[in-house]
């Protein structure tokens, strides 16, 4: 049974693995649970940085902003991630510490009060439409991760608003994005999908596949759900420079690709 498992695990990860194209000169931001891996040679002070879902863990959000000095736009309608937020304001502007409450709560922030200047909290989540819809409540109690797909098919739930990406970045004045992050329990199959037909101008993609820890053992459902819409920003023209064995993606529109890979 173990060789089996052991085997399953194999496939799984060699799976994860196709259609990457490395890309070098990346380097990993936040905590172990909840960071990417980033180019290191991209982003700077003129740079915008979108990070749709905050919970109770932005650290690669945070570190946008403290390694490159990037403007950093944070979205997240749910109450306990404002007050994560506040929070951290608060303890840093008193000299404590704070950990982030997301994975083995062991991320210490490093952040000094002034670069909260480059970074902005709107409550709000992202969808394919403005309305206010059902935030689902996650299975585990205390787990900040409710979500508008119900991934965890519970009962309960918070309504809050939720907006197309178009319409965000026109309320903001923004013509593009450099950096995209997209973790949104479910729902990034549905906001990929609509940020394609809108033909945003977004040069960096990260994005974790959220059904992938919520699978319930239909593996190869998932990852072909993972792939149709791998495959879609692939033929948008992104090329997928990085990919951990859980579906975590770092893609790269080709041009800037071409233009890093040349520096």
């Amino acid at each position: 049974m173990q060789a089996l498992k052991n085997l399953a695990k194999k496939f799984v990860a060699l799976k994860a693995q196709e259609n990457v194209v490395p890309l070098e000169k990346l380097v990993y931001l936040g905590s172990n649970f909840q960071g990417y891996y980033v180019p290191d040679n991209y982003l700077n002070a003129c740079s915008i940085c979108y990070c749709v879902g905050a919970g109770v863990d932005i650290s690669l959000d945070v570190e946008l902003a403290t390694m490159f000095n990037a403007q950093v736009f944070i979205f997240d309608p749910m109450p306990y991630a404002l007050d994560h937020f506040n929070t951290l304001i608060e303890k840093t502007e008193r000299g404590e510490k704070f950990s982030a409450s997301g994975g083995d709560g062991k991320y210490i922030y490093t952040v000094k009060r002034s670069q909260f200047d480059t970074i902005q909290f709107l409550a709000t989540g992202v969808w394919n439409e403005k309305k206010i819809v059902k935030f689902y409540s996650p299975s585990k109690e205390n787990y900040p991760g409710h979500s508008i797909t119900n991934l965890q098919k519970t009962e309960d739930y918070i309504e809050a608003p939720v907006d197309k990406l178009v319409n965000i970045m026109q309320s903001l004045n923004h013509q593009h994005i450099d950096l995209l992050k997209i973790e949104i329990e479910g729902s990034e199959y549905v906001v990929i999908e609509d940020l394609l037909r809108d033909q945003l101008d977004i040069r960096v993609i990260l994005v974790e596949f959220d059904e992938f820890h919520h699978r319930e053992g239909k593996v190869l459902a998932t990852i072909n759900r993972i792939n149709q819409t791998t495959n879609k920003l692939l033929k948008a023209g992104y090329k997928l420079v990085h990919s951990l064995s859980f579906y975590k993606r770092t893609f790269v529109r080709a041009d800037v690709f071409d233009a890093l890979k040349n520096k």
